[in-house]
């Protein structure tokens, strides 16, 4: 009687159910310690979730998973920037404006949440929102000792403005773009000399106020028609092909010349408003390479220039929409308007000449408009702040080397932003958010208020400026909860953004930075090479995707690509990545439908099984490195390989034992031993990354855990193989011989030869069968160097202790 195989496992996932970890996961946490905590970066409660969002929850979820069949609490938890631009600008009534925010904000959460669950993402701590009044009141007691501290200053500097905004943005706010733009050389009069000055922001011009030049170098003096110019020595040859003149080098003079000299505002006869001088300052981070050796100075525009002019009167002539103001008959002019008035006229006057050049511009992210220095009151957090005459940044930037970097390169890119970054302006000039107020007094006296009815409540109670806390120092504030050891999963963006404010603020209260290990993961592009995301409408919606592919299927695609880089989204990638899940589907439903009528009890497993089983706990050994290292992708390949390596080298063999053999023979227990242990291999290693297929399996194991009521995956290890078998050595020799003889056959035949069993008999001799087109051969042990010794020879008729069946059942019999 054959024993054909059940259906009980199906190709197709019943995806519908989702796993409730909930009511038995308390079981497996009442004994253990908090080990490692899993933080959160919040994503904006603007909209629905995109496959960014889907990337960076699908590698948590695998990790989470993976810490817990290794015995450690891992917590994690879930959270929502609810503040911002994206919010504000949704245009809600001004008289119920914040009911407005938080109603959609709430609602936005819900619809994300419901979307999270039903990838079936595991969070076992706690929901957080960044509105909620008590997260809002432990904010501001931050604020509070920061403020106290003198580490958080508000001073007038140039900043980062976006005029589309009308608000000062973060560096995570920034886009740089190469753009195709002009250089300017423009004259202006010293005495009875012209200096050629340089500048690529033209609109500028209007607040200079001063020109910056080198002291140590040597600039000429060149003669053309009946001007005098003056410009560097080094760029002569340049500077003649961009101004089109003709004439001979003069004199030299060194460049201490100039310094405290004063010359009239060059824009003083069109625009007559400035009768001051202005100064000549020396500047050594000038390039000699670049521009005339004289370059424009505008201190409210540039935050260079600033540093270097430090006067405490700077004139600036834009308003926060970068139109002019308090000039006549130039009154509410846009700023790019204005630069080509500017052009125009010096053009006429044969002032200025003009460069092509490419290079990197800034833009906002969220208007794709340029942004602009602007001079502006805010609230900044001094990172060069000294304690006790010691540079809190030096020992910062040492406590951020002992942090494991994923990949390793950003550790450079975060550790160099932070480095040369001096300040961090954490004010915005926008209503939705947590208003900021620089009085100790008042914000105790708010504290109980803020705690029942949220911060919002400023805003009736006092008659407050437009300035609310930037949203990363919002979200960071969420490090502080916890100080044990901490792990930090976003994309590569989140560098400028999260990732600097989380460790600033983590090393200013705290005096260290409890993280441990910082992982980045790149983006989710189209077939141009374009990130996929709601502002450039290049993405297609999640139900869409879901309705010719299950969720599953799209985690093991984001987990079977390298998630350090870009991941390229297109339907042929998910065709390859639809082919390995049904791989793996098949060869599940082979294992379980094949698995009954079997008895775990004394169990002697033959060497061909036990050597299967080795080769699975060296795999096992493999795997657990990966994930150690959050190396997903090499996982799933490693995973197929095996599949692949099984299938050819042993479901053959072993389809011979389980159809035909005996139910309770020796044979067929070693073997469905052997896929028991692969089974069980693949379940739990399978989890992490294929939730639904794995948890699946649970209930085809439930009897032989049933002391544990609400048997969950979570529960089942590995179970501790005793192999019956007293000659491993002897066994490992023979087989490295079998190798051997198999590379032999395959030379002289050029086609591929099947080993798929052998055995150890009472004589202490092994017969090896092989497959070899229709015919099997079988040999003895002893018989080794006999028979390698006429293969060699290519005496293949010769050899006559190989004996040729037409069945499997004459081997066994001869066996």
């Amino acid at each position: 009687m054959l024993n054909l195989p059940k259906k009980k496992y199906l190709m197709k996932a019943n995806l519908n159910k989702i796993i409730n970890f909930k009511n038995n996961i308390y079981y497996y946490l009442n004994n253990k310690i908090i080990n490692i905590f899993l933080l959160d970066g919040p994503p904006f409660a603007n909209g629905k979730i995109h496959i960014g969002h889907i990337l960076n929850k699908t590698i948590k979820d695998s990790l989470i998973k993976f810490f817990y069949f290794k015995k450690y609490l891992f917590l994690s938890n879930l959270g929502w920037d609810c503040h911002g631009l994206p919010i504000e600008q949704l245009n809600f009534l001004n008289n119920l404006f914040f009911i407005n925010c938080r109603k959609f904000v709430c609602n936005v959460i819900n619809i994300q949440k419901k979307d999270f669950f039903s990838f079936n993402y595991f969070n076992n701590y706690f929901i957080y929102n960044t509105m909620q009044p008590r997260y809002e009141s432990y904010q501001y007691k931050i604020f509070n000792y920061l403020y106290l501290n003198k580490i958080i200053k508000k001073e007038k500097l140039p900043i980062l403005w976006c005029y589309k905004c009308c608000s000062s943005l973060s560096y995570s706010e920034i886009l740089y773009k190469k753009i195709n733009s002009y250089s300017f050389y423009i004259k202006i009069k010293l005495l009875n000399f012209f200096l050629i000055i340089w500048t690529t922001t033209i609109w500028s011009l209007i607040n200079n106020q001063a020109v910056f030049f080198l002291k140590n170098q040597i600039y000429i003096i060149f003669k053309s028609k009946n001007n005098k110019l003056i410009f560097s020595n080094f760029l002569i040859y340049k500077i003649i092909k961009i101004l089109k003149i003709k004439g001979k080098v003069c004199s030299f003079i060194n460049g201490i010349f100039f310094l405290n000299k004063r010359y009239y505002f060059f824009l003083k006869s069109i625009f007559l408003y400035y009768n001051k001088k202005n100064i000549f300052l020396n500047n050594n981070f000038i390039e000699k390479n670049i521009g005339s050796g004289f370059i424009h100075c505008a201190p409210s525009n540039g935050l260079e220039d600033y540093e270097i002019y430090n006067k405490k009167k700077n004139i600036n002539f834009f308003n926060k929409r970068f139109f002019i103001k308090s000039i006549k008959f130039f009154n509410n002019i846009n700023v790019f308007y204005f630069s080509k008035i500017i052009f125009k006229i010096l053009k006429k006057r044969k002032m200025i000449f003009l460069e092509k050049i490419n290079h990197n511009y800034m833009f906002c992210w969220r208007h794709k408009k340029p942004i602009f220095y602007y001079l502006s009151n805010q609230i900044f957090i001094d990172l060069n702040f000294k304690f006790k005459n010691i540079n809190i940044k030096k020992i910062l930037l040492k406590k951020m080397k002992k942090i494991i970097y994923i990949p390793f390169f950003i550790k450079k890119i975060l550790f160099n932003m932070i480095n040369f970054r001096h300040n961090w302006c954490i004010s915005r000039q926008r209503y939705w958010g947590v208003p900021i107020i620089l009085n100790k007094n008042k914000i105790c006296y708010y504290k109980n208020l803020i705690k029942t009815f949220g911060s919002h409540i400023i805003f009736y109670l006092e008659k407050i400026k437009k300035d609310i806390f930037d949203v990363w120092f919002d979200s960071s504030i969420l490090f502080l909860f916890f100080k044990n050891k901490k792990i930090i999963i976003e994309g590569k963006d989140q560098i400028r953004g999260w990732y600097q404010s989380c460790i600033i603020i983590n090393f200013l209260i705290y005096f260290n930075i409890n993280l441990n290990i910082i992982i980045s993961h790149g983006f989710c592009i189209d077939s141009k090479g374009e990130k996929l995301s709601k502002s450039s409408k290049n993405f297609k919606n999640l139900k869409d995707i879901l309705k010719k592919y299950s969720n599953e299927i799209i985690k093991l695609f984001l987990l079977e690509h390298d998630y350090t880089k870009n991941i390229i989204f297109n339907i042929l990638n998910f065709e390859n990545t639809n082919f390995t899940y049904k791989l793996i589907r098949n060869f599940l439903k082979f294992l379980i439908n094949n698995f009954y009528k079997f008895n775990f009890i004394k169990i002697k497993n033959l060497f061909f099984d036990f050597w299967i089983i080795k080769k699975t706990n060296n795999i096992l050994i493999i795997i657990n490195k990966l994930f150690l290292n959050f190396s997903f992708f090499n996982i799933i390949k490693i995973i197929k390989l095996y599949i692949n390596f099984i299938n050819e080298l042993y479901i053959e063999y072993v389809k011979y034992n389980l159809y035909i053999c005996k139910i309770n023979s020796l044979i067929r227990n070693s073997s469905l031993f052997t896929l028991y242990f692969i089974l069980i291999f693949l379940k739990n290693n399978l989890f992490p990354i294929l939730s639904y297929s794995s948890n699946e399996l649970d209930k085809f194991f439930k009897n032989s855990y049933k002391k544990i009521k609400n048997y969950n995956i979570f529960f089942s290890y590995f179970i501790k193989i005793k192999i019956l078998l007293k000659k491993d050595i002897i066994f490992y020799k023979n087989f490295f011989l079998l190798n051997k003889i198999k590379k032999d056959f395959f030379n002289i035949f050029s086609k591929k030869i099947f080993i798929y069993n052998f055995f150890w008999n009472w004589y202490n001799n092994i017969y090896f069968f092989y497959k070899f087109k229709k015919y099997h051969f079988c040999f003895f042990s002893k018989n080794f160097k006999y028979i390698n010794k006429y293969i060699l020879n290519k005496n293949i008729c010769n050899i006559c202790y190989i004996n040729k069946f037409h069945n499997l059942e004459e081997i066994r019999f001869y066996a």
